[in-house]
């Protein structure tokens, strides 16, 4: 190649245009957004002003989203960006590896492209103006966003009565077509609202406060988002065994990742007649399923999918009589590279070491959880002795419990240490057999208005009437 004698060169760098539509083309719009509230959660983190010692080391910062049809705004009081920062990092598209100075915190982000793949996503014109130590304004011109050369974003001061605390205020104007329908629909905005109380539910607990609305629902001091809770049962010990129902707890680290798995019921079983309905119909089953958070922010939610072990390894596809069944993964580590985490953070790699160790830990407690939902939908008015000694379990509780139980080593995997619970079986499990049988309709009102003087009696019961006033006759006939 030495001998060769150069005589031009060929364009490599890709077209902004280019850029722009493959980076934004695999991003939802709430994920867009959501990527926003990440950079205030991890402004957070990074501030001097949260007490991470603390149970609410988010408590006084707060975002405000403001959707219209024509504009949007996000505002936050999370700490701000650096000067410095913004003039070599923040608007860069990637992050470079100094940019972390070394200082590694367990924050969200980690691949340095959500605002501006956010700002792409939503609009052709937006203004960032923050301060953390200087104040400054930075502009995506339409005309920058429309020339393919990556000339520096030019940056203006910031006037001394904008943002006084520190914070950023990112505003986006020329809104794009689809964006601006979705801003002016009321289910779009109200289905985001669901998706921030459960993808933000741990971070809201810890005190963060975020509220999402027009400029007029925020001008009338609309409330902030209540996060979505997780919970599971707890009851008195049985008597006779002792045995109870309660959670499983698998705590410790896979490859420098910290992690914690619990799980259980969070209501009642169903009868066997109520999961069939629930199938059928497919009821209600959203508090059922698998939910996983990486440090602190949820990335998968109540799922039901191989994705979280259902139907795989002798687990049993979700279906409705497993409606009570729930867990959730805890990951966190100060590097967020070590994190199972895809580029939108509202999916899991599940080819990653740490999550396929710890699904198997997963499928554990859901092939027991299962298990026991089988041997009880036979005997519901046993069970339900039980469960009116239950109270609920919240979090913050649930995270306590490893230190008060006698927890195993794990064969499965060495840095975990568990506790499964043995829980109560049916004492009439060998004596007793189910009886069911298909009827018609008709002929089931018949017997439900014979016996219970009402047509509206559960199949169930109404068989279960027939049953034993067939059984009473023919004692009686043999005295």
């Amino acid at each position: 190649m030495a001998a060769n004698i150069e005589i031009g060169k060929a364009v490599a760098s890709p077209t902004k245009a280019f850029f722009v539509t493959m980076l934004t083309r695999d991003i939802e719009l709430q994920d867009a957004i959501l990527d926003l509230l990440d950079n205030c959660v991890d402004g957070i983190i990074r501030s001097d002003s949260q007490n991470a010692a603390s149970s609410q080391p988010y408590a006084g910062f707060e975002a405000k989203i403001i959707l219209e049809p024509d504009h949007f705004t996000i505002a936050d009081n999370c700490g701000g960006i650096p000067i410095e920062v913004a003039k070599k990092y923040a608007f860069a598209m990637g992050r470079p590896p100094e940019a972390t100075g070394g200082d590694q915190t367990a924050t969200v982000g980690m691949y340095g492209i959500g605002m501006k793949r956010a700002i792409f996503k939503l609009g052709t014109e937006a203004l960032v103006e923050s301060r953390n130590d200087t104040g400054f304004i930075v502009e995506f011109s339409p005309e920058w966003m429309q020339d393919d050369k990556w000339d520096p974003l030019p940056m203006y001061e910031l006037s001394d009565e904008k943002i006084p605390n520190k914070g950023t205020c990112i505003e986006i104007f020329k809104l794009n077509a689809d964006v601006s329908s979705a801003f002016a629909n009321r289910m779009w905005i109200d289905d985001f609202r669901k998706v921030v109380a459960q993808h933000y539910s741990l971070i809201i607990a810890k005190g963060f406060s975020v509220r999402i609305g027009s400029k007029a629902e925020m001008d009338a001091g609309i409330a902030p988002i209540a996060g979505e809770k997780f919970q599971l049962l707890n009851t008195a010990p049985a008597e006779g065994d002792g045995k109870k129902i309660e959670p499983y707890v698998y705590v410790g680290t896979i490859d420098d990742v910290e992690v914690e798995i619990y799980a259980g019921l969070y209501r009642n079983l169903l009868t066997e007649d109520e999961a069939d309905s629930e199938e059928e119909t497919r009821g209600s089953s959203d508090d059922a399923g698998w939910t996983v958070a990486c440090n602190d922010r949820v990335v998968i939610w109540k799922d039901k999918s191989r994705l979280t072990g259902w139907g795989e390894a002798s687990v049993p596809n979700y279906h409705g009589q497993f409606i009570a069944i729930t867990g959730i993964v805890l990951l966190k580590s100060k590097d967020p590279k070590k994190l199972p985490l895809t580029t939108t953070k509202r999916g899991i790699d599940a080819a990653s070491n740490v999550y396929s160790e710890a699904k198997d830990l997963m499928r554990d407690a859901t092939k027991s959880l299962t298990a026991f939902t089988n041997k009880w939908k036979k005997f519901p008015q046993e069970l339900e002795t039980i469960y009116r000694s239950s109270t609920y379990v919240d979090l913050p509780s649930l995270r306590a419990l490893p230190a008060n139980l006698s927890m195993a080593s794990s064969r499965k995997s060495e840095g975990i240490k568990k506790y499964e619970p043995k829980y109560p079986e049916p004492k009439q499990e060998k004596t007793s057999v189910r009886v069911s049988f298909v009827a018609l309709k008709d002929d089931v009102a018949t017997l439900s208005a014979h016996f219970f003087a009402d047509e509206k009696v559960k199949p169930g019961q109404v068989g279960e009437a027939a049953f034993n006033d067939t059984l009473k006759n023919l004692n009686g006939s043999k005295k």
